[in-house]
């Protein structure tokens, strides 16, 4: 990775990058005291990978040209660069930002490729084969897909301070990733938390989803189970003759049930011979 000046008007920004950009204004007064602290992340075409609120800023400030980090995709997805020298180079944003450069290139492998230019559809056929996302993680130095997910996720939807904290350290990409779910104030005064208390919050924010996940398992359940026992019982009790049942269901229109009932009685034999219902009643207590 090498530092070189770019002309701000060669930068290319695509449609990948955030759509919230926080307070441009305060960042630029930033910069305007303090200097740019971190160059933003470029590809060798130019094309913006991170940093595009700091660009923004030093554009508003007139500046011509920005420090700029040359990312060179195609050495990173060749794997010329060790994980733990791109986590030790880059931020988890910026990482992140990487991957996702890297997903845009190569495109999904079980699908439709995606690539702009000739180098990378050579370098997706050399590379390892498997999901897309799963190679950028890697090669952007996350350790799972899941990770990267959260941290793109932090990227796309968390505060310009959470994305700091995360960056800094201060909060972990998990925790970052709880975080990012809640509105934009709130995520903010998490960040401004005591550590101890920041915890506890994202231990709630954990819980709550996993509440939330038992309650669409518990409306499936009874959507599916509830119904099914109920259909059954119901038929179980039905005692009009075959006939009449027959004629019955001419008349409403259900032309297709000795199709189903065909399908429905296979599959309840097999229901029965997996798991015998027996009947289960509550103990007496004398």
């Amino acid at each position: 990775m090498k530092l070189i000046d770019v002309p701000i008007e060669k930068i290319q920004v695509g449609d990948r990058h955030r759509q919230s950009l926080g307070d441009i204004e305060q960042l630029a007064a930033n910069i305007r005291e303090m200097g740019l602290l971190e160059p933003i992340g470029i590809d060798e075409y130019f094309q913006l990978i991170y940093g595009e609120r700091r660009l923004l800023a030093c554009e508003e400030l007139g500046w011509k040209q920005i420090p700029c980090v040359v990312v060179k995709l195609r050495s990173v997805v060749a794997g010329e660069y060790a994980e733990n020298e791109m986590r030790k180079q880059f931020t988890p944003s910026e990482r992140a930002a990487i991957g996702k450069a890297i997903e845009e290139e190569l495109g999904n492998r079980h699908g439709q490729r995606t690539d702009k230019r000739k180098d990378f559809s050579a370098i997706a056929e050399e590379s390892p084969q498997g999901n897309t996302i799963d190679l950028a993680a890697k090669r952007a130095g996350f350790q799972s897909a899941e990770t990267f997910e959260r941290a793109k996720r932090v990227t796309e939807k968390g505060t310009p301070d959470l994305v700091a904290a995360m960056d800094a350290g201060e909060i972990s990409i998990d925790a970052a990733a709880r975080i990012a779910s809640q509105p934009r104030m709130e995520q903010s005064r998490i960040v401004q938390l005591p550590k101890e208390e920041r915890r506890e919050i994202v231990k709630q924010i954990r819980r709550t989803k996993a509440d939330q996940e038992a309650d669409a398992r518990r409306a499936r359940d009874v959507f599916l189970y509830v119904g099914l026992a109920n259909a059954v019982k119901f038929i179980a009790e039905f005692y009009e003759e075959p006939q009449a049942a027959w004629d019955g269901l001419w008349r409403v229109s259900s032309y297709d049930f000795a199709e189903r009932l065909d399908k429905a009685l296979e599959y309840l034999m097999r229901l029965k011979k997996a798991h015998p219902n027996e009947a289960k009643k509550p103990t007496k207590v004398s």
